[in-house]
Parts: C-alpha cells; structure tokens; sequence
C-alpha cells in the first residue's frame, strides 16, 4: 500500500471531476491501493458507504467487472439512505435499542390517512379514504423532509400562526397537533419509530461510535454532497478516521471566493460547502483522487457550466470573469470548452424525442460507445422507448412501468371496474381482452369466442346493469356465433357471475376482507385449462409487485375504516400509481435511460439532457398542502431552492461530460415554453464571450432535427387521394333494396356498394347512449301497439296508455331514469297531440287500414327482377274510399322540394307498390289519395301532419317515383357505372357511416374537387 491515500493527513478529503467515471476511477485506485491482485482478502476489509441503493449496486457491478474473469471479493458497500442497523458496520444488537423498529411505507401511509381522516371528519369535511390517502403521501414526504433536516420541534411555528393569523385562520396548529403529538404518540403504541427519523437517529449514532472507538479498517463515503445533516455528520467523521477517505463528487475548486461566499441554496456547490464549513475542511485541503488527473478540456468545460451556474449575486462580474478565464487558460479557452457540447431546441415534445431516438441509434454505430439519457420527464423518457423500438431495440429505462402499466396491474384494475359495473360492456370487453383472462378454459379459444360475441351482439345500448344482461343478448337475433362458440361464452360468463359474487357487496367492508376476495377473484378468473391461476397471475409482468400491494393491503390496513367497493377501488389504485416495474430482461446493454438522480455517479461516452424546460427540469415547486414557504423557514427547514441546488448540481455534472447535447422542446400543448434557467445562463454567457459565434457553436447540432423530421417525412410530394369510383360487377350488385335505402342510394352510392357488396356493416360503440335513434324507435313501437289496441275506438285514458306505453318502451331502449324523466315530460306534450290528432281524423271519417304492414314489388331491369321491398308505418282509409300513407317522424321530415326532386322518395314509392301492385298485406291494388307526415316531437311545436300531395296528386308523385328508380337502377346494371361517394352538391349527408372507407376527409377539400353532379 502507498502514501497516496490513507497515509496522508487528516481530514482526507478527495474530489473526482465530473469528466471522470467515478466509479471506476475509484474501483481502479481501490484496487491498486489495497493490492487487492496480491492479497484478494484486502478489499473484503473494506466498508464503503454511497448515497443510493442503485449506487451501491452499480459499484459492485464495477467491481465485479474489473475482476475480469477471476473471483471477484468485494468490499462492504452499504447505501447511506437505507442503513440497516442489523447489518456491518454494525455488530449484532449493537443499536437494538437506539430506536424501536421502523414502521413500513405503507403502514405509514395507512396510519396517516386515518389521522388525516379524523382531523378532516372533526372539521366538518370529509374526504374519504382515497383522499385522505393522498394526503398522507404528502404528509409522510414531510415527515422525512423535517427528519432529513433534524427540525425536532414546531413550536416557532406554532408561536407565529398564533401571533399572526386571526382565530378562524388557525387551522393550521390542528395540523402541527398530527405532526407534533399524535403521530409520535401512535408510534409508540406501535412500538414503532418513522423511518427517516430512525434513519438519522442510526446515522449520528454511527458518527458517535466512530469518533469514540474509530474503526482500523478502511471506511469510504463515496459520492454523496452531503445535503442531509445527519449524513454531513458522518462524512465528517469519517475524513478523520485512521483510515478513512470522503471522495466528493464535482467540488468546484476553481470558483473565486467572492463566489464561493456568495453561493445561495440554488447554487449546485451549497450541499457540499456546508459540509466543508460544518467539519472546519477549507477547498485547499480536498485533494484529487489519485491516480486520475482531469484533461485541459474537461476542466474548460467543467469551468464554463460552473461559470454559467454562478451565484445570481455576483454575475455582474460575468465580463470580467470572461476576461480572467481567457488571461489564465488561453484566448481558445472557450472554444474548447464548447467541444462536444451542443443544445439543439425541437419545435415539439415528440420531435425531442424522435431525436433523442436518432442520438441513441447513432450510438450503436460504434462498437462499444455507450449513451445514456437524463431526463425528469417521464413522458418523454416514455416516449423516447417508444421511438426506438422502430429501430428494434429496447431501451433500459430505470424509471420503469407503472404498475397499472403492466398485464398484471391493468388485469387487476379492470377486474374492479367489472365488478363495480357488471353490465358495462366497455368494462367486460376490456377484462376479456387481457391475456390472463380464461376462467377454466384455453384462452385462444376463449378470447376468439368472446371477440365474436362483443362484435355481434353487444353493440349499441348497453344489455342492462347485470353480467346476466349480457349473457341473454346470446340468445338475441343479433348474435351469429356458432352453437359452441355460444355454449362456450354462455359457461365462460356464468362462471365468472359465480366468481366475482363475493365482490358484489354493497354493504363496507373492511380493506382486508376488499383485498383477500380481490386476489381470489383475480387467480379464479387468470386460470386456465392448464394452469393454476396463481401461477398465471403473479409471474406475468409487474405480477410481485401487485402482489406485494395486496399483501400489504391484507396485512397492514386495519387502521383504516371499513370501506365500499368504489372506495376500496380508491384506495388500491392510490397505492398502485406509485408502484414503477423495472424493465425486464432483453434491453440493450449500451443504452439507458435514467432520471436524474439515478444518473448520479453514472458516466457514458454520450449524454443526452433532455427535458431542459423550466417547470420541467428543474421541476416546479409545486403546491404544498401542509406548509407554505415561510411556514418552512419559521422551523428552520432548508428553503425549496435547496432542491434546485442539487437539481442544478446533477445537470453541472453531465453537462461536463465529453460529448453532452441538451434538448428542449420550444412548445408544448400549443403554448410556447420557457427555457431552463441553466440553459438561458449558459446561453447568455457563451454570447458574452464570443457573441454571435457562440451562439452557433452551441448550436452545432441543430442539423439532427432534420434528420429526426426525416424520419417520417416521405420524399415524394404528398398527394391527396382520389374520389373512389368502384365498379364492380353487375352480378355482385344488389337486386333489391328497401325503401329508405333508396334515399341512400340516390344521395350516397358509396354507401350501398359498402354494404350490399362489400358486406360491411358500420358498428354501433358499446354501451352506447340511446339517442335520437332510438328515440324514434321507441315512438314507433308506442304507436304500433297504441293504434292496434284502439282500431275501433279510442279510450277515455288514451294519454295515460300512451305514457305507460313510452315507459316502457323507453326503457327498453337503455336510458337512465334522469333521462327518462326528461323525454316523459316531452312525449307527455306529444301524447295530448296525437290523441287530439286521432280524435279529430277519426271525426272526420278516417279508419286505420295496416299498420307497420310490410310490402315488395318486383320490377323488371336490364340484368334482371330487381325487388324493392319496404314498411309503412300506417295507411289510413279516408272518408273517400281512398287510402292515405302516414309516415311518423320524431324529426324534421324531408321538404316537398327534396321529395319531388327524387332525393327523399319513401313516400311516393310506398304508394307505388299500393297502386302497381297491391304488394302490402291485408290491401289490394288501390288508389292512393294522400300522402302525409306526421311529426312527433314534444317540444314547444308537440306535433304536426303535413300532407305532401298538395300540388301534384299523390297518383302522380309515386308513378314518376317509380319510374325514376326504374331508370336508376337501369343505369347501376352497367357496369360501367360507378358507385361513387355522396356525387350530389345540393343534397349530401352531413355524415356518412362509409364516408372514412371513402376517405372523404382527404379528397373532398382538396383542390379541384367540382363537388359532383347538382
């Protein structure tokens, strides 16, 4: 062993430049200062203390890796945030009663939420569980704040709220009463301590036995800026042990010291000035780690960002430091500290990340080169994954998958939706679709039946409120399925009602009970016909973790009242959303992507920050529900811009790396954004230095957004498409249609040709809401029953029996009681109308002829009989002998104009079929003396009939109806004739249910579309 490290004088204070792969310098000068290839035993004497659990575990990875193929020992490497007194340094019971044990995260959560909720309840405003839940996350985030920053009392706080807030505005001190005495109180019934308290408690107890039997052994605190005082403690005492070594992560030794006593709690460099200051260790004593001496370049980039970051106070002195910096390193001092470093500002959010994508892919054009990503956007870092699977790889992202995410957490999360809502086929089909969905059965075969089964029968108004709703629409005309297909669904839906029965409760229940029939349900339901549904369920993605959550739930929750369903839904889902899987095997070894503080003492040979926006990164302050700002100060906490501070101390250690590109996007959500304040800093300062210049050396890489662009742009120009003019063969062409098709047809081709020869039939959505549709049927079905019940008299309560008939009717539809409620009132309007109607046509010699009668009528056509087919809504016998075709409308009818132009001709071609051909039920071939419509509405107009007839006779109208589509279908059985999309200006749908099969979208606006025939 050398005099180079644990020989030197106390304290032994190190630094390693951020250029520098910390960990492996430090593995590399560890190595070779304990001999570890002479005597491999001499690492294993070693205790090493580092910030994180991520820290220490990549530390052993370096170690591990610089073992080569022989044994690796590895020193004793514990993480400072998670100190475990059962475990080295300590001896065994050494600690046992400094602090009871610590109470678990989330049973901290639970005791807060039920504190939270009395004092809420108390107050006269109740949150609920889920709510409260929230809070206690915030809460107990405090509680480790006023821990980490050793504030043990309130009492100023209290002193100032009394002082100065008048007595209604002193909520606040029944919030410090949580704080202060209830909590501690209830962790002493538990026989409990809060973690981050305990934390400290072991941290200073560890300083307090160092300092009275200091350890013979090496010690090392690696990396940490000690930002936490109990942490700043130990770090000092550990600079002066017999063999103990603090190495510091980017200290600026180079800042002036007019800066250096002017540094502010946003500054990168506070944390470790107060501890310098705090263990009485001037900058001049830190010394270099050993071994690894920093470059002239890295020292001027290291130099520009520390510049760039100066303390707000003192960057007046900027020009003057400009000129001190070129006097002591060269007039190219800054052109080299700008090697490498680039900012490159996307227009968008999505094109950041397609060039964070195309940054990554470089990469791997090199052997071994490494990258990683640092951003605290979780949507970009999301996005980013994304982007880079179009190269086929995928990216390690440390900030992983939220639990709800992943097959076992979204499995889960609609299994409560179901149960929650058990004749919602959104709900249903969503549960289905998840791989781990079999009940019993083989999934392939489950999942391809349930798929037919949603398409064809549970579209449109949802069945009704149960899962037995759903399973009767199997029997309902829609629905084609074969017959096993349809006895496997029916037994598959039948023995889910049966395993989810247990969650069908509406009475509380505790969170335990909520838990244990969820987890039941959930294995239940994952079985398949091979498997066990546990095995199914918890070894498929993030399956431990939800796992772990309903563990805790089971265990942990009996503080918390007895819940209901949709609360204990609350509740499950507050505790997931905090939950992130890390990604599982199949990543590409030289990309990562990593947030910034899992970035810290990471290194690679290219460094993308991405997210430089401010409110981004840095993060914004965000609202604190608990203490404001000033409430902070009054007890002595570290102010929010210490959190800037480290912030600013993470991006001042990856922007000095070689080659570091910086990203933003200049908008997001359609508002411009606002730079970083790093980057307006560094910005500001390369002008000054070498004016426009700078500016676009900063900018040197801005070419990489056109090369993102490219990456979706198509190199021919764009070309808007054709109008479709489909000519298939006479023989695939309809040989009849209805009557309302007609109007279809003459107005829309397309859409004919869509569905008479294509075969497709547009989809309602599930659980549709009953709309104007199914209004109007529900209209028809009361007045068919009503007017067949009442063809010789009407009743003296016909208004009553119309109502009771729209109930029901309405009903039948799917529409909710509110609703209902509204569409009563208005056919309540409507019904006195129509019973007036009746009662006057009656009067007036009218009877009832047929109603919803059907009819058809063969015409002869070029390629042969061609049927039009239709349904009168009724056809009254006027007083003449004639007969007269009513038509009910719950809309606006089509005028006399449309009508007589060919574009609406219902009517006429209805009274067609009566006078050529006497092809309706129960009437022969007879003349037809009116035409009418009869509007139904209800509103501040109740109803109307109007008679369409009036200049032309009704005889004339439907003979020349006829002939018209005599000629139309004449001309559709050439081939040569085209089924084109809706070709008439004057007379097209507003909407069609082909017109995206059309792609009107693209051809309809674009230039040169004439608009068709007039």
């Amino acid at each position: 062993m050398t005099a180079r490290l644990f020989d030197t004088p106390n304290p032994r204070v190190f630094n390693i430049p951020p250029s520098t792969d910390f960990l492996s310098a430090v593995v590399e000068t560890l190595r070779a200062e304990l001999e570890s290839e002479r005597d491999p035993d001499a690492l294993t004497k070693c205790l090493i203390l580092v910030p994180t659990r991520r820290a220490a575990k990549a530390l052993g990875d370096a170690f591990a890796l610089s073992a080569g193929s022989g044994v690796a020992l590895l020193p004793m490497i514990r993480p400072l945030g998670d100190i475990d007194v059962d475990d080295p340094p300590f001896e065994p019971g050494e600690l046992a009663g400094i602090a009871p044990p610590a109470v678990s995260r989330t049973r901290r959560l639970f005791e807060l939420s039920r504190l939270i909720l009395a004092k809420e309840t108390a107050l006269g405003r109740p949150i609920g569980t889920p709510g409260a839940l929230a809070l206690a996350r915030t809460l107990a985030e405090l509680l480790d704040d006023l821990a980490d920053e050793s504030v043990t009392s309130l009492e100023p706080l209290r002193s100032a709220i009394s002082d100065h807030l008048p007595e209604d505005r002193r909520e606040a001190i029944e919030f410090l009463s949580i704080v202060e005495q209830i909590w501690p109180g209830r962790l002493a019934e538990l026989g409990l301590s809060d973690p981050s308290a305990r934390r400290s408690l072991v941290l200073n107890a560890l300083s307090d036995r160092w300092l009275k039997h200091p350890p013979q052994t090496p010690v090392m605190v690696l990396g940490s800026t000690g930002s936490i005082p109990a942490v700043r403690r130990l770090m000092g005492v550990v600079s002066r042990l017999p063999q103990g070594a603090v190495v510091l992560p980017g200290l600026d030794w180079d800042a002036d010291d007019h800066a250096w006593d002017s540094l502010d709690d946003g500054h990168p460099q506070w944390a470790m000035r107060d501890y310098l200051r705090e263990n009485e260790t001037a900058r001049s004593e830190v010394q270099p780690w050993p071994g690894h001496a920093e470059a002239a370049s890295a020292r001027a980039r290291r130099r520009l960002v520390a510049e760039a970051l100066r303390p707000a106070e003192v960057t007046d002195e900027w020009l003057a430091r400009v000129d001190h910096l070129r006097q002591a390193n060269g007039a190219a001092f800054f052109d080299d500290a700008l090697d490498g470093l680039s900012l490159v500002e996307c227009p968008d959010p999505l094109s950041e990340a397609k060039l964070c994508a195309l940054l990554f892919r470089e990469v791997l054009e090199h052997e071994g080169k490494t990258a990683i990503l640092v951003t605290p956007d979780r949507s970009l870092a999301r996005r980013v994954s994304v982007e880079m699977q179009r190269f086929g790889v995928r990216v390690d992202d440390s900030g992983g998958t939220a639990l709800p995410e992943t097959l076992a957490g979204a499995f889960l999360d609609r299994l409560l939706d179901v149960v929650d809502d058990p004749g919602s086929v959104v709900a249903q089909t969503a549960l289905w679709s998840s791989p781990l969905y079999a009940m019993g059965q083989a999934r392939g075969e489950v999942h391809s039946a349930l798929q037919k089964f949603e398409a064809d029968g549970l579209r449109g108004v949802r069945p009704g409120p149960r899962l037995a709703d759903i399973i009767a629409r199997l029997d309902h005309e829609r629905s084609e399925l074969f017959e096993a297909d349809r006895e496997l669904v029916r037994g598959v839906l039948n023995a889910q009602i049966e395993a989810q029965s247990d969650m069908l409760a509406d009475e509380a229940r505790s969170v335990a009970d909520w838990a244990r029939h969820h987890a039941m349900l959930a294995e239940a339901v994952a079985r398949d016909g091979e498997q066990d549904g546990a095995l199914r369920l918890w070894r498929s993605e993030g399956g431990e973790i939800a796992a772990r959550v309903l563990s805790e739930l089971m265990t942990e929750s009996e503080v918390l009242p007895e819940l209901s369903l949709p609360e204990y839904t609350g509740v499950f889902r507050e505790l997931c959303s905090a939950q992130r899987i890390p990604p599982a095997t199949g990543v590409h070894p030289r990309l990562q992507i990593l947030g910034p503080m899992e970035a810290r003492l990471a290194s690679a040979d290219r460094v993308i920050l991405a997210g430089l926006n401010e409110g981004i990164w840095p993060t914004g302050a965000g609202a604190d529900p608990w203490m404001s700002r000033g409430m902070r100060q009054e007890v002595g906490m570290g102010a929010a811009e210490k959190r800037y501070g480290l912030a600013a101390h993470d991006f001042a250690q990856m922007a000095a790396a070689g080659e570091v590109f910086m990203t933003r996007a200049t908008r997001a959500d359609g508002a411009p954004t606002v730079a970083s304040r790093w980057i307006w800093r560094l910005k500001t300062l390369v002008q000054g230095a070498l004016g426009e210049a700078g500016e676009k050396r900063l900018a040197g890489a801005a070419h990489y957004v056109g090369y993102a662009s490219a990456l979706d742009r198509c190199d021919a120009p764009p070309r808007p498409a054709v109008s479709p003019a489909p000519t298939p063969p006479v023989a695939a062409r309809p040989r009849g249609l209805s009557i309302t098709e007609i109007r279809t047809w003459v107005r829309d081709p397309y859409a004919i040709y869509a569905r008479h020869v294509l075969g497709l039939r547009p989809l309602d959505p599930p659980d549709m809401v009953p709309g104007p549709r199914e209004r109007g049927t529900a209209l028809h079905a009361v007045l068919e029953t009503a007017m067949e019940t009442w063809r010789k008299a009407l009743p003296e309560d016909a208004v009553a029996q119309l109502l009771d008939l729209a109930a029901q009717e309405l009903r039948k539809t799917g529409i909710g009681e509110q609703a209902l409620d509204i569409e009563l009132r208005r056919f309540a309007r409507a019904a006195e109308w129509i019973v007036q109607w009746e009662t006057q046509r009656r009067a007036d010699g009218h009877a009832i002829a047929a109603i919803e009668t059907r009819g058809r009528i063969t015409l002869d056509a070029p390629a042969g009989e061609w049927t039009l087919r239709g349904r009168a809504d009724r056809i009254d016998r006027r007083a003449d002998g004639g007969l007269d075709v009513i038509d009910y409308k719950s809309g606006n009818p089509p005028t006399a104009k449309m009508i007589n132009a060919g574009f609406d001709p219902q009517l006429p071609l209805t009274a067609a079929i009566i006078e050529q051909a006497g092809g309706f039920e129960g009437l022969g071939q007879e003349a037809v003396n009116a035409l009418s419509y009869v509007k139904i509405s209800g509103g501040s107009e109740a109803g109307r009939a109007t008679r369409i007839d009036g200049k032309t006779p009704a005889s004339d109208m439907a003979s020349k109806a006829l002939d018209d589509l005599c000629d139309w279908i004449a001309r559709f059985d050439d081939e040569a004739e085209a089924y084109l999309s809706q070709p008439r200006r004057q007379y097209r749908n507003d909407y069609g249910d082909y017109d995206h099969l059309a792609r009107r979208g693209e051809w309809a606006i674009a230039p040169g579309e004439d608009g068709g025939e007039n």
